[in-house]
């Protein structure tokens, strides 16, 4: 009897041995897997800010950018490491777990068998009204950073209107509103678990009472029961719940995920179109390119492009097309049309910023309406981890009539583009005209580069930007008027589709 004990002793030491080195390469492989799925995660978001970054910037703010990055990616990994595994071990477990106990006592068996789909039926339930709750938490998120950062970003015009306790009191209240949202989402994650807790104790206490009663002989249903079985039957009903309750206890990262997957979703769309498929469209549209040197001609027939968001698996929706568009090197193109009607989206995706049937991937310079001014001094704000002497920097500066500007800087170049010294709109937009002018591009893609400016030097910038172009590719959006004779060809756009109106020959084109 002695010797029996002391060789259980040591079976269950090595058994209990056996099952922490096995639980430690599960933490390890578990760790190493979601460190690499969300590490190629960040590589593919990163590849898409690469490609299109002035395309998707533009759709949302900042701060829906930085959740994106910081929370959701996190999110999407949990789901797909930990929920995703925990829910296949909760469904294996108490099956094998069932059908041990229904080799022991076919009646316990049975009766576990009836009650054990009422658990995830009621995880079901609150699971459904946890995901909608999860995606109205993100959005009065999204909406309270969002103002708070634009609110920071405005403290001048703030402090000048004295519209200081009614932006506070405009705070407060999405404040209010989130602190309610997180709430309700905090009481339905304690329903969850309130729940299974409840119907494992259940199971617990009816199965101790049917083999209480039956072994006090008060009952005989079934085959009969020892004291030993009996104890091995209560021991192994809480691990046929107990990966259930583990899946409840992250129940709510399925909830967070798929909130997190409809902002995701688009974005990894188009992506992996870009990297998995280089140039194949998603839902087998071609994409033709022209690239480089080697082609002089870009024409596009059946030219469309789709809305990244409203393409994501819900079919395709055109929101700029054309019949034709014809492009060839040496082109200079204005593009007309009223403020929306896609004049942006157009240029993004000849730039292979947006998804399109066509795109010109010649390298390009883009110049928008709202220029990127970085956290960096005036000469890093210029170079862009370009090389350029002081000389070429400041004979730049000075084309585009920033040298008073530049002067008054305590530092020069080296100044710090911070908060101060301030700039103004269409000193920021010159400044990004200095840097796109600094560099030898084939491609030109202008949108309102000129549009904060006054009329006066509207016309001089314009000038400018013309004669160092001569001999680039240029499609240029304008509102303000700019000379006929400068362009050799005119594109339109009205009622989502484009028109490429009948142009002038090189040979009509003159010198401003």
């Amino acid at each position: 009897m002695a010797h029996g004990t002391h060789s259980h002793i040591i079976g269950l030491g090595f058994a209990l041995l056996f099952a922490w080195l096995l639980q430690g390469v599960f933490n390890h492989k578990s760790i190493d897997t979601k460190t690499n799925t969300l590490a190629k995660l960040e590589r593919v978001l990163t590849a898409v800010f690469a490609n299109r970054q002035h395309a998707l910037v533009r759709q949302q703010t900042v701060f829906y950018w930085q959740s994106v990055w910081q929370k959701q990616l996190h999110d999407v990994t949990d789901w797909a490491v930990e929920y995703s595994v925990q829910q296949a071990i909760a469904v294996i477990v108490p099956l094998l777990a069932l059908a041990v106990i229904f080799v022991v006592n076919p009646v316990i068996g049975a009766g576990l068998l009836v009650t054990l789909p009422v658990v995830p039926l009621f995880m079901i339930i609150v699971g459904k009204g946890a995901a909608a709750l999860h995606q109205k938490h993100f959005i009065a998120l999204s909406r309270l950073g969002s103002m708070f950062t634009d609110r920071l970003a405005a403290l001048p015009m703030l402090s000048t209107f004295e519209a200081h306790e009614k932006q506070t009191d405009l705070l407060k209240e999405a404040s209010d509103t989130l602190n309610s949202r997180t709430m309700k989402v905090v009481s339905v994650a304690f329903l969850s678990n309130s729940v299974l807790d409840f119907f494992a104790t259940l199971s617990v206490a009816l199965v101790a009472v049917f083999i209480g009663f039956t072994l006090l002989n008060e009952l005989n249903v079934g085959p009969e029961i020892t004291l030993q079985q009996g104890l091995w039957i209560l021991l192994v009903v809480p691990l046929l719940l107990s990966e259930m309750k583990r899946l409840g206890q992250i129940y709510h990262q399925k909830a967070q995920a798929e909130s997190a997957m409809e902002a995701l979703k688009p974005i990894l769309a188009s992506c992996l179109c870009d990297i998995e498929t280089k140039g194949v469209a998603v839902d087998a549209t071609q994409t033709t390119s022209v690239h480089g040197e080697s082609a002089n001609r870009f024409f596009a027939e059946e030219f469309a492009v789709f809305d990244e968001i409203a393409d994501a698996g819900q079919g395709k929706s055109a929101i700029v097309s054309a019949q034709t568009l014809t492009l060839n090197k040496g082109d200079c193109i204005l593009l007309s049309g009223r403020s929306g009607s896609g004049k942006t989206l157009l240029l993004e995706a000849l730039a292979g910023q947006r998804r399109a049937t066509h795109r010109c991937q010649w390298p390009s310079i883009w110049l928008t309406q709202h220029p990127v001014i970085l956290p960096s001094s005036v000469r890093d704000n210029l170079c862009l981890y370009d090389r350029y002497t002081d000389q070429q920097l400041l004979a730049m500066l000075e084309k585009v009539e920033l040298s008073n500007w530049l002067k008054q800087l305590p530092f020069g170049l080296d100044t710090l583009m911070t908060d101060y010294p301030l700039l103004s709109g269409g000193e920021a937009q010159r400044l990004s005209i200095a840097r796109a002018l600094l560099r030898d591009r084939p491609l030109w893609l202008l949108d309102e580069p000129t549009a904060h400016l006054p009329d006066e030097q509207h016309h001089r910038i314009a000038q400018l930007i013309y004669r160092l172009t001569q001999d680039k590719t240029v499609i240029w959006a304008s509102h303000k008027a700019l000379p006929a004779n400068w362009f050799s060809g005119f594109w339109h756009i009205e009622h989502q589709q484009v028109i490429d109106k009948i142009p002038l020959s090189h040979a009509e084109k003159k010198e401003p």
